[in-house]
């Protein structure tokens, strides 16, 4: 993560100024008016790289984005942003299309096309921005996707995936496959837009190049429904058990092993840690979709050699020794030499 302004470390004086350079680093030109003049401003900028495209999330007071074509001919990055609105109402115009905006709204924005861009009070919106050349896509197809973003039926799934992406940025920017998951991100704006802009020739070959993507999100979202089986994963991105195989092949497994794995990993997880030891092992069962609780042992036995409860147990007697064993290290590390 770059931290590209907090203003709480700014003197009040300096802020509007800090802000209007900040602004300059995460976005294109534009002229920047904060609500309240006679206020100080305060906001914070967070910037993350994805490979081809990044991330940056701006949170803080009221203000007022405009970028103008005098903007576009002195800084013309060709640059699609798509904006997720944590919290907070906003209003953009562009192409005279203006949209009301509140907490979980998604918004396209083209850099390479006038707009004004305003929020009132404190407001916090996440932003992936990707460069056209990286997208693939023509750009009057993506001004024609923009004001139809809420008929595509994967819309849901990109806003999903930028909410997740933008709670994980500090950790997943910092993991080695980072450039592919954001190219993975690309895929799924991509998608989006062509699905949106009803453009059958991008569409059909964006939406089969992200139907894995859609299909793993969708197992995530539901891994702990007891009633996620592959006949319904198929029957929800309206494809045959045939291609749901064929497109998701874990690897020495199969699916239905292979969620399976997920929940036991997910339960041997809530089993040890400390701030879960008040739940029962049946109540973190069924939570992870196991509604029979000795079938729930079986399957943790054979996996993982040990009941639930010895695991439980172990876990229990090797953290107090663990603790003591930091405290021992931490008392020599203290002692004068």
């Amino acid at each position: 993560m770059v931290l590209v302004l907090d203003t709480g470390a700014i003197p009040a004086r300096e802020r509007a100024e800090a802000v209007r350079a900040a602004m300059l680093t995460a976005t294109p030109a534009c002229r920047l008016v904060h609500q309240d003049p006679a206020s100080p401003p305060r906001a914070r900028i967070d910037l993350w790289h994805f490979g081809g495209a990044f991330l940056w999330r701006h949170e803080g007071t009221g203000m007022r984005m405009t970028r103008t074509t005098a903007h576009i001919r002195r800084d013309a990055p060709e640059i699609l942003a798509i904006a997720l609105q944590e919290y907070g109402h906003a209003r953009r115009t562009q192409a005279d299309h203006t949209l009301a905006l509140g907490r979980g709204d998604l918004l396209l924005s083209d850099l390479t096309a006038p707009y004004d861009y305003a929020w009132s009070g404190l407001g916090c919106a996440t932003a992936l921005s990707i460069p056209y050349d990286r997208l693939g896509l023509p750009v009057d197809l993506v001004r024609r996707a923009a004001p139809r973003l809420p008929a595509s039926r994967l819309l849901p799934l990109v806003r999903d995936h930028l909410a997740t992406l933008t709670a994980q940025a500090d950790t997943v920017s910092q993991d080695t496959q980072a450039p592919a998951l954001g190219e993975a991100s690309i895929t799924l704006v991509r998608a989006l837009l062509a699905s949106a802009a009803r453009e059958d020739r991008h569409a059909a070959a964006a939406l089969a190049e992200t139907l894995p993507a859609q299909i793993n999100a969708y197992i995530d979202h539901h891994l702990r429904d007891p009633e996620l089986r592959p006949a319904r994963i198929a029957a929800a991105h309206h494809i045959s058990l045939r291609q749901l195989y064929r497109l998701v092949q874990p690897p020495q497994s199969t699916l239905e092993q292979w969620i399976v794995a997920r929940r036991l990993a997910g339960a041997r997880s809530d089993l040890a840690a400390h701030q879960e030891r008040q739940r029962s092992i049946t109540d973190i069962a069924r939570s992870w979709g196991f509604r029979d609780p000795s079938h729930f042992t079986r399957r943790f036995r054979a996996t993982y050699g040990l009941t639930p409860r010895e695991w439980r147990h172990l876990v229990a007697e090797e953290r107090p020794q663990a603790a003591a064993g930091a405290h021992a290290d931490n008392q020599g590390q203290s002692r004068p030499r």
